[in-house]
């Protein structure tokens, strides 16, 4: 069976229906929305593709895209994959030192951004790939000290004074097609390089997985930096034309719930990160606010705790779907769907095109989990990276390096990273498990469980706590979480020390930074 390419779908879609209705709306921080049909839409990411084709683009060549406007993101991102090109956003926060090692780890032909050039002169080295630096701004202004060489890299992109192209060069679905990198919370962030062959089975997860229709309003929290957002906040609303929503503006309760109301959001894919946020708030915060439109929620990005999951069902009387997958996998890979039970906690089963396995499983079941290589959707390579892809496939099976367990039914458990899991006295513990159970704690605003190094049990337990405003931290309290603990995991995953902290340190797409929290924990020992 042929496969598609991404470009196939999107051809696809704006033959069928070229005056589609407001395809892609952005609200801004004010919460202002402006709506794009998909004949705009294509006719600016076509003014765009014509930008880049003017200073050199060809095919292969990798963009780099760092901008705060989600449109700029949009249609330099769908504009170099017209020319074949390989489109990678980058997240706006980076600073300097973490923009120039993606540059250079991704060998960047063209970078597209709203940095002021003043930054961008004086703080970066580029690598000798580079070709042209393009401003997606209003203006182009220099420092007094920006020599002339350096001046004649920045292109100004005024939209107008291109003329559409809108034919596309041809790819396979063997083609670099985009890049992600990796959070790069174990090592260097490493670009993980997506084919076109990706295309289909986008479109079946986003059918079949999401439940997605022409007819839904879909918001993807996920910002397109990151492979949720790549996949399914750029790519999967367009090649399935299903109408979305992008937000601009930072996290705000006040601002995303009005969101869900105003902009009458059917499907909702989100983070636990954002929705342990949303706990925060009063119960009766969410009252003055009509959901009636939602229809689905889903999370991703890390385990959906069976206290958030009870908190969501409640606040919004529909349950909450979790999802996995990894920036290597390209589409979710396990998932709870609606139609079937969820169990809180857990993140489902493997979806039709998935074959996973527990390898290796200690006494309690815990394993490695791994996939069936060579599904469509599965990486291609890591850029320039030959040994470092080549250790992530073994005898045909795609290594996560996460650690899992399955009941009976087919449910898989989330344990925690290979590198994570705290090694006790001979019993492997997962800190997630734990977490579960003090998250569930109603003075316990967040917790965060990391291996403490100990003589006797080789590793143990130790929790950061971020307390409820106005709780005072009490021998009781603590002696109520060991109880806790050890009554719904084990008596050896009890923490040994609790450490009381103003906030726990996130990684840049949300996840606990554990890395961080050891280098902590380390330097009070």
């Amino acid at each position: 069976m042929k496969e598609n390419t991404i470009l196939d779908l999107y051809q696809a879609q704006l033959e069928k229906n070229p005056f589609r209705k407001n395809l892609l709306t952005i609200v801004d921080s004010r919460l202002d929305p402006v709506s794009y049909d998909l004949n705009v839409l294509d006719d600016k990411s076509s003014r765009a593709a014509a930008c880049l084709q003017e200073y050199g683009c060809k095919k292969g060549d990798r963009v780099l895209i760092s901008a705060r406007e989600t449109l700029s993101i949009w249609s330099f991102f769908w504009g170099a994959l017209k020319l074949g090109a390989v489109p990678c956003v980058l997240f706006p926060g980076l600073g300097s030192g973490g923009l120039e090692v993606r540059l250079k780890a991704a060998e960047a032909c063209f970078f597209v951004t709203d940095i002021h050039p003043s930054k961008l002169i004086n703080d970066i080295k580029y690598p000798d790939s580079l070709k042209r630096i393009i401003i997606a701004e209003d203006k182009l202004t220099f420092p007094p000290n920006a020599d002339p060489e350096s001046r004649s890299q920045f292109i100004l992109y005024q939209e107008d004074q291109y003329q559409p192209i809108y034919h596309s060069n041809a790819v396979m679905p063997d083609d670099d097609a985009f890049i992600v990198f990796t959070s790069g919370t174990t090592g260097t962030p490493k670009p993980v390089v997506h084919r076109h062959g990706i295309a289909d089975a986008i479109f079946s997860s986003m059918k079949d997985v999401l439940h997605a229709v022409p007819e839904d309003v879909y918001w993807c929290t996920a910002h397109p930096a990151w492979i949720t957002g790549t996949v399914y906040g750029i790519l999967g609303p367009m090649i399935c034309a299903v109408p979305s929503i992008q937000y601009e503006g930072n996290f705000h309760a006040k601002r995303w719930m009005p969101i869900l109301q105003n902009q009458k959001v059917s499907l909702w894919y989100t983070a636990p990160t954002a929705l342990r946020a949303l706990k925060r708030e009063e119960d009766s915060f969410f009252q003055d606010f009509d959901f009636s439109s939602l229809k689905q929620i889903y999370s991703i990005g890390e385990p959906l705790s069976a206290a958030v999951y009870h908190w969501g069902e409640r606040i919004f009387s529909r349950p909450i779907y979790d999802t996995w997958f990894q920036t290597e996998c390209g589409t979710i890979r396990i998932a709870n769907q609606p139609g079937t039970k969820i169990i809180p906690g857990w993140m489902g089963k493997a979806v039709s095109d998935c074959h996973a396995e527990i390898a290796l499983p200690n006494p309690d079941g815990i394993g490695s989990l791994t996939l069936n290589s060579g599904f469509s959707s599965m990486f291609k390579k890591y850029y320039n990276m030959p040994e470092e892809t080549s250790k992530k496939t073994c005898d045909g099976f795609y290594q996560t390096g996460d650690l899992a367990s399955r009941n009976e039914e087919g449910y898989f458990h989330f344990e925690g990273r290979a590198d994570d899991v705290i090694n006790t006295s001979g019993h492997l513990v997962s800190p997630m498990e734990i977490e579960q159970v003090l998250n569930e704690h109603a003075d316990v605003e967040s917790a965060a469980v990391v291996a403490e190094p100990d003589e006797l049990l080789y590793e143990a337990p130790a929790a950061f706590i971020v307390l409820k405003e106005g709780t005072q931290w009490t021998r009781q309290m603590e002696t109520a979480l060991k109880v806790s603990v050890n009554n719904s995991v084990s008596s050896y995953a009890v923490p040994k020390h609790f450490y009381i902290t103003e906030n726990i340190p996130q990684t840049p797409s949300g996840k606990i930074n554990r890395s961080k929290l050891k280098e902590i924990l380390n330097s009070m020992l």
